[in-house]
């Protein structure tokens, strides 16, 4: 026997649209209401902060507070430093341009020597007021420096130039370094350096610690410090010490 035919749909009738099948349902925790809600949220806005992360290619240690990213090719000062960083290490890399906002306030030690820097801009180190040591030396192509270049630096000591391309320096770029102790300014093209490290006043009220520094550098000759016409200087400036209170140590 044959099956009998499926009778026909009437002209212009649609077929009706499939029905979809039921759909999952989800299953949603419940959040806790009222008072420990507010005592949840409390306890997450405790949480402190994570710390911030290690630049690539750098090690970094927790006591004291240190990042060192030496000899890694690296261009430019590597992004997003510690905030709490106080030695930064970047020697030996290509580094050719410090900009102001590169370098955190907390820094005490930094070391830049062995790169390719040629432009400082001014207000790089200003905000950096607890700074000690800034060696910058063995940067063959620096070849001049700002008059403010080291402005607000009023804890630094010891101070690296050596190495340089530097054939003169700005009359008042070491004026404000009242603590500094040790002048690195060896195997430069300096004929003369106008010396203006300025000390707090004496008891007569007049500075006794800037003049001129003068003499035939890359001769090997002694230093000779000759008062400037404008400072009145007290006693006679045969040698650094007298001149520079502070500064205990001018390798040439």
């Amino acid at each position: 026997m044959h099956p009998e035919p499926l009778p026909e749909k009437p002209c212009g009738e649609v077929s009706p649209a499939p029905r979809a099948g039921p759909r999952p349902t989800q299953t949603r925790l419940p959040l806790p209401a009222g008072p420990a809600s507010a005592g949840l949220l409390l306890m997450l806005l405790a949480l402190p902060p994570a710390a911030p992360s290690c630049p690539m290619l750098c090690t970094c240690y927790s006591s004291p507070p240190t990042v060192s990213c030496q000899a890694n090719n690296f261009s430019s000062v590597p992004l997003s430093l510690p905030p709490s960083t106080q030695r930064l290490f970047l020697q030996n890399n290509l580094i050719r341009t410090l900009r102001p906002g590169t370098f955190g306030p907390s820094l005490l030690t930094l070391w830049l020597f062995s790169n390719n820097l040629s432009t400082i801009y001014p207000g790089t180190f200003r905000h950096l007021q607890a700074l000690e040591e800034l060696d910058l030396g063995d940067n063959r192509h620096l070849r001049s420096l700002e008059p403010d270049t080291f402005q607000g630096l009023e804890r630094l000591q010891s101070l690296h130039l050596y190495r340089c391309q530097l054939s003169s320096l700005p009359g008042n770029i070491f004026r404000g370094l009242v603590s500094l102790q040790y002048l690195y300014l060896q195997e430069n093209s300096l004929l003369h350096l106008q010396e203006a490290i300025t000390h707090p006043p004496n008891h007569s009220g007049r500075n006794s610690s800037l003049g001129y520094i003068a003499s035939g550098w890359k001769g090997g000759k002694d230093i000779q410090i000759l008062p400037s016409p404008h400072i009145s200087l007290e006693g006679s400036c045969s040698s650094p010490g007298r001149c520079l209170p502070g500064l205990t140590s001018v390798p040439i």
